[in-house]
């Protein structure tokens, strides 16, 4: 058709392009151990689509391949993959770190994995986030210890996790105890911890902290000698005992048996970190680095840093981080502003030098409800 046409129309020329898209908001990465036949190079992340894929880069019997299934399974994915060793030997923490380093450095990446149950490889995970922090690249972990694991020794954990610093442990979620899969086969804490990630990075609410969420393609969490969950509500002489309370006061995030017989749920998802009550949810880290990344988009996408340091540019770049703030009132609420309204005190402020813009906001984490308390007053006809 001429490119010049006298007959005023709107012509359609529209084209539809297939592009690959994700139902993850979270995007996760997952570290671990490649059997010898894998294809992947140590140390250097492969994305993965699809379980052939995760196959033929690390083999079909290593750990790292059973953790990626975890995740492609319940609909999570591409997953950034690393193997931080292939073969028959355990990798060493310096390993594992070599591969945590590319990991550190990708601003993507928002949740972190591995397929190492050993404590000491956990706390240097969690240490791991920490860094990627330095480049304010947002990332939180999903670590479990193995199944046998006790009580006592998983509180221990959230203890020395909680011992390394605030921010590494308020990125830390570990998960316990272990499971079953769907073939009934019992599996470790760091299965668990990724069917958790799962959930975690298909979430697209922050406002939804997964409480009492089932995770599918589980039968049972792990069990004891008499065929009963291995941590459970009961009454040991006399006295009632909540394992599950008493993970979460320890840093520990425990799973139990869901409603409906035959699976497994969330009790409440929890950061290791338990010296204040500030991050007893994960939800919590998690909304406080999303308002952040979201306002980095904000400005970035505003192309404010080709605009001059002028009232108008900050004026502009003010009333948009508020409306930001604004539309996430269901994660973040707003605070009393001097002047007797409600509102999240956006300001933007120039430096002396004008070389650069100060924006500060204020607001409320929203927290999830942890107990509901039935007060009922009933009467009888005497």
């Amino acid at each position: 058709m001429s490119s010049v046409l006298l007959d005023p129309r709107v012509i359609d020329a529209s084209t539809l392009i297939p592009k690959a898209t994700s139902a993850i908001y979270l995007q996760p990465a997952v570290e671990g151990q490649g059997s010898t036949g894998g294809t992947a190079n140590v140390a250097v992340p492969t994305l993965i689509t699809r379980l052939d894929q995760a196959a033929t880069a690390f083999g079909s019997d290593s750990k790292l391949y059973k953790v990626i299934k975890a995740l492609l399974d319940r609909g999570s994915g591409p997953i950034i993959a690393v193997a931080s060793v292939l073969g028959a030997t355990l990798p060493t923490l310096v390993q594992r770190q070599a591969a945590w380093e590319k990991l550190e450095s990708d601003e993507n990446i928002r949740i972190r994995l591995t397929d190492s149950e050993v404590q000491s490889d956990l706390l240097a995970l969690a240490v791991s986030c920490a860094n990627a922090d330095m480049l304010y690249n947002k990332q939180i972990c999903f670590v479990g210890m193995p199944s046998g694991t006790t009580k006592a020794s998983l509180i221990s954990a959230g203890t020395a996790l909680t011992a390394s610093g605030e921010i590494p442990a308020s990125r830390t979620c570990l998960v316990s105890p272990g499971v079953y899969d769907q073939s009934g086969v019992l599996q470790g804490g760091s299965f668990a911890a990724a069917c958790v990630a799962a959930e975690v990075s298909k979430n697209a609410d922050p406002g939804n902290d997964l409480d009492l969420w089932n995770i599918p393609l589980l039968t049972a969490i792990e069990l004891d000698g008499f065929g009963l969950p291995i941590f459970r509500r009961k009454v040991a002489a006399g006295i009632p005992v909540d394992d599950y309370e008493d993970l979460l006061q320890g840093g520990v995030s425990p799973l139990q048996p869901s409603r409906v017989a035959g699976g497994v749920a969330t009790t409440h998802l929890r950061t290791a970190y338990t010296t204040n009550s500030a991050w007893d949810g994960i939800y919590t880290r998690i909304i406080v680095d999303q308002i952040f990344i979201d306002v980095k988009a904000y400005i970035y996408d505003g192309n404010f840093f080709r605009a001059g340091n002028t009232d108008a540019t900050r004026a502009s770049m003010k009333s948009g981080v508020e409306a930001l703030l604004t539309e996430r009132r269901g994660w973040i609420s707003p605070v009393v502003t001097p002047e007797g309204a409600l509102g999240y005190n956006v300001t933007a402020t120039p430096s002396p030098d004008m070389r650069q813009v100060i924006v500060s906001y204020e607001g409320v984490v929203v927290r999830g409800i942890s107990t509901v308390k039935v007060a009922g007053h009933l009467t009888i006809p005497v």
